[in-house]
């Protein structure tokens, strides 16, 4: 068995395929350890023959039953241990060519690779990074280091931040060739650690959900999408196609194929 530091775990995606295998999930079993101890004389187990110094006294029997909790890192040992049955769970260090074309949609894997986040992401972080060494700066100095120029700027991108998706974040998973990333939707309550400790190289078990293709591509965290989900009538959405809805060029992050798209279980170290 593999000893484990998780940095990301769905516990969601581990009960329904623990529910699979076994039929249904539970979260704790009962553990029961039997004891038995012989009191007087010496007791030898030659054969059936017993031969004391003394009288043998009574045997003595205890039993203990445990409650016990099956946590999400056992199940993910089930699930790992199933996947790998025959030879069925393939590790990859990197893919050639040869190996893309022979991975599949709803192929499980494990990978070593490079996490990052989107552009936007990292942005977003920095300032909000600033703006908290700021603010901390100037409650022990008495100094203002942000103007309201730029205090107004950092609160519209901290926004702009807070209006993505709020469940998920983009991040893409890189071999150490830059060969075939892997662009994942990560769920935020599944993170074991900060975000800035989601870093260096980790694996990740994963299922292939789709790949992209040479001369496809995927554009991560596009900033206009939640206007672009707003309803509007025909004209208001005949205004909004007639205007640059993409994102400025410092934030363009778009992963070309070939690639995959994948569902993660797990991504540790």
């Amino acid at each position: 068995m593999k000893l484990r530091t998780f940095l990301y775990l769905n516990t969601k995606t581990l009960d329904d395929y623990i529910a699979a295998i076994d039929g249904y999930v539970y979260e704790t079993e009962t553990l029961s350890e039997k004891t038995s101890s012989q009191k007087g004389g010496e007791a030898k187990a030659s054969a059936s023959i017993i031969s004391a110094s003394g009288k043998l006294g009574q045997d003595r029997s205890q039993e203990i039953i445990r409650e016990v909790k099956v946590t999400p890192v056992a199940k993910f040992e089930k699930l790992y241990s199933y996947l790998s049955q025959d030879g069925g769970l393939k590790y990859y260090e990197g893919l050639s060519d040869t190996t893309y074309q022979g991975l599949f949609r709803d192929n499980f894997i494990e990978v070593l690779v490079t996490p990052r986040f989107s552009k936007l992401k990292s942005f977003i972080s920095t300032v909000q990074g600033i703006t908290s060494l700021a603010s901390a700066f100037e409650g022990m100095t008495d100094q203002v280091l942000m103007d309201d120029t730029t205090t107004n700027m950092f609160d519209s991108i901290t926004k702009l931040g807070e209006s993505k998706n709020k469940s998920e974040l983009p991040c893409v998973f890189s071999f150490s060739d830059s060969q075939y990333p892997l662009v994942a939707y990560m769920d935020k309550q599944c993170f074991q650690v900060e975000a800035d400790r989601f870093v260096g190289q980790c694996y990740m078990l994963c299922k292939i959900q789709r790949k992209v293709e040479k001369g496809e591509s995927i554009k991560l965290d596009e900033i206009f999408d939640v206007i672009k989900d707003i309803p509007m009538n025909r004209e208001q959405r005949h205004k909004l196609q007639t205007k640059n809805m993409s994102n400025p060029a410092e934030f363009k992050d778009i992963v070309k194929g070939p690639a995959f798209v994948v569902a993660p279980v797990a991504v540790y170290q």
